[in-house]
């Protein structure tokens, strides 16, 4: 993912209103979330960090400054007052020898070996879960944030066949009120949703605002 900006990856304008940007990060999240047949975790990692970045006014100002900090400069455009005038012709420093290109060559294949399978290894532990949806035949799942089946009170995002448990301060689908069996009327003020592999259903509340 590197070289796309965060607004870039969860397919918004930099001048994008907070509402759009947490539609935005819940139509990425949904489409990207490992539990999806599309799920992709490397794409999942980075829509979560445009997120944690994006989704906060102080942090998003920062990264704008330094996106505009970071923009090449527009060919033909003044020179500010009082900056070096750039020489024509910069003298090219000398290359290093033949044997310290090869060595330098090996250590960087080498540092570059060991920060995949780390990054690897930190993808696999941040997504992977165990749904306890059904407690005598445990299934493998993702999660963002908690590695447990919401309970009444609890905020959630709608996976393929689970639920994922969300903070209530993340964008959610909604804020559990209690489980109940097919068929069960829910409570007034409620919506019903069926969850497949806990073969019940939940009545719960959509996020206001």
């Amino acid at each position: 993912m590197s070289g796309r900006s965060h607004y870039s990856v969860l397919g918004i304008s930099p001048g994008a209103k907070p509402d759009a940007i947490r539609r935005a990060y819940l139509s990425q999240a949904r489409r990207w979330h490992p539990d999806r047949p599309s799920g992709d975790p490397e794409q999942m990692r980075a829509v979560n960090e445009a997120w944690q970045v994006l989704g906060d006014m102080r942090s998003r100002a920062a990264y704008d400054r330094s996106l505009a900090q970071s923009a090449p400069t527009p060919a033909g455009s003044p020179r500010p007052a009082g900056s070096p005038r750039p020489s024509r012709t910069p003298p090219s420093p000398p290359e290093p020898p033949l044997e310290i290109v090869g060595i330098r060559w090996r250590w960087v294949s080498l540092a570059a070996t060991v920060l995949v399978a780390v990054a690897v290894a930190l993808i696999f532990m941040a997504t992977s879960a165990t749904d306890d949806s059904n407690p005598t035949n445990p299934v493998k799942a993702s999660a963002p944030v908690s590695q447990s089946r919401p309970e009444a009170g609890d905020c959630f995002l709608i996976g393929t066949t689970t639920l994922i448990s969300v903070g209530c301060d993340q964008p959610h689908d909604g804020h559990l009120v209690e489980w109940v069996p097919l068929g069960a009327p829910c409570p007034p003020k409620t919506e019903l949703h069926w969850v497949r592999a806990a073969q019940r259903a939940v009545c719960y509340q959509r996020p206001t605002g």
